[in-house]
């Protein structure tokens, strides 16, 4: 491995107009190719599934262990001008932040060690935010970026992948939702019903490809909570929405509307590509999110030479021969509807009341039940 200048990794993305570098920086065609690796890794694979561990993963996993260990060591504080974010988790911050350069260390191999300097940032804002105390999907990305850094360090390999998301990732999974719970940390950004979830995103993405192939259980299983209180040991999709009807309440359909027009897919590789699409959309093209990234040597802000700009839209196509067709990514503008490939008819773009309650434009299920959908499109407009 050549020697590389590693340099503390510093914000980019400090205005909507660094978005379109950020869209075809290297950074992002890796990452997202990252992802789909880790993706395809796990497709039709049970968490239980048995799996070889290396030495390694089981340090890194021993190391998160020890991280979720903190918390029950914490005691928390008063609370009587907190609605949300006991201050106690800043003491958990401050823990990690002095204490990640010696964890991680111990972690990976001593040649690699200067390249601590760019690990660190991405491990300590894993777990969230000490100032507002939230956390949300971008502190999930950090985590996955770090991955992403350690594979292309070659401290972890393409075998590796299985393992780094149903142990690795999983794990930490286990710690942040433990951080969620005792200090009742904000979602960071949160849309409430309008995201799919209050804190995750990427193990509905892997949790999904899990499904794949399951002849017991379809996309609207998981509104059914007996069913998936049986069956989330075997994915991270539905250990999720088990972790979602222990922490909330109320009908599903108003809590997590979202989840719940997804459910009406007809199958789990349409989820799962949906997500893909999903995730793009929301998390990593949007200014909110992205702009507390950080982009160092490893990660780099510097523009890909394998995107090449589509014609009158203004976002890159990524072109990685080595990818499968499903990690090529689709011409799409941030945050647009339409996520899953549903026709979605003109009747969409009104609310529906249902229970009371108001549903979003695009309600899946409702639509997939139409018979026939395109008679409430308008008609096609005349040539010019």
């Amino acid at each position: 491995m050549t020697e590389t200048a590693y340099v503390v990794p510093e914000k980019m993305i400090k205005n909507v107009f660094d978005l379109n570098p950020w869209y075809f920086s290297k950074a992002y065609e890796e990452y997202l190719n990252f992802l789909h690796r880790l993706n395809d890794s796990v497709v039709g694979v049970h968490t239980t599934a048995d799996m070889r561990c290396s030495e390694l993963v089981i340090d890194f996993i021993d190391m998160l262990d020890s991280l979720e260990k903190w918390i029950d060591e914490i005691p928390l504080e008063e609370v009587s001008e907190q609605r949300f974010g006991n201050k106690a988790f800043r003491h958990f911050y401050e823990r990690l932040c002095k204490e990640a350069p010696r964890l991680l260390g111990h972690v990976i191999p001593t040649k690699v060690h200067d390249a601590l300097v760019e690990l660190v940032p991405y491990f300590t804002e894993s777990f969230g935010n000490a100032t507002r105390i939230d956390y949300g999907s971008g502190h999930e990305a950090n985590f996955l970026i770090l991955l992403f850094c350690l594979q292309k360090l070659g401290v972890f390999n393409e075998c590796d992948n299985q393992v780094l998301v149903l142990r690795v990732f999983n794990k930490y999974l286990r710690v942040c939702r433990h951080l969620q719970t005792k200090f009742k940390m904000e979602p960071a950004g949160s849309r409430g019903v309008h995201a799919i979830d209050d804190f995750q995103f990427a193990p509905f993405i892997f949790g999904s490809a899990q499904l794949i192939g399951s002849k017991s259980l379809v996309p609207d299983s998981y509104l059914k909570r007996t069913v998936v209180e049986t069956h989330a040991h075997t994915s991270l999709f539905l250990d999720c929405v088990n972790f979602i009807n222990q922490t909330k309440t109320g009908p599903f359909h108003e809590h997590s509307n979202q989840l719940w027009n997804i459910s009406a897919v007809p199958h789990w590789k349409k989820v799962n590509s949906g997500m893909f699409k999903m995730y793009e959309g929301e998390v990593l093209k949007k200014f909110p999110v992205v702009q507390h990234m950080m982009f160092g040597s490893l990660f780099s802000f510097e523009r890909s030479e394998n995107v090449k700009e589509t014609s009158g839209e203004g976002h890159p196509t990524l072109h990685d021969p080595s990818m499968p067709p499903p990690c090529q990514m689709p011409t799409r503008a941030p945050a647009q509807h339409g996520m899953f490939a549903f026709q979605i008819p003109s009747v969409a773009n009104t609310s529906t009341v249902h229970s009371a309650a108001v549903v979003e434009s695009g309600d899946l299920r409702t639509l997939h039940s139409q018979k026939h959908p395109e008679e409430h499109c308008p008609p096609p407009m005349s040539e010019p």
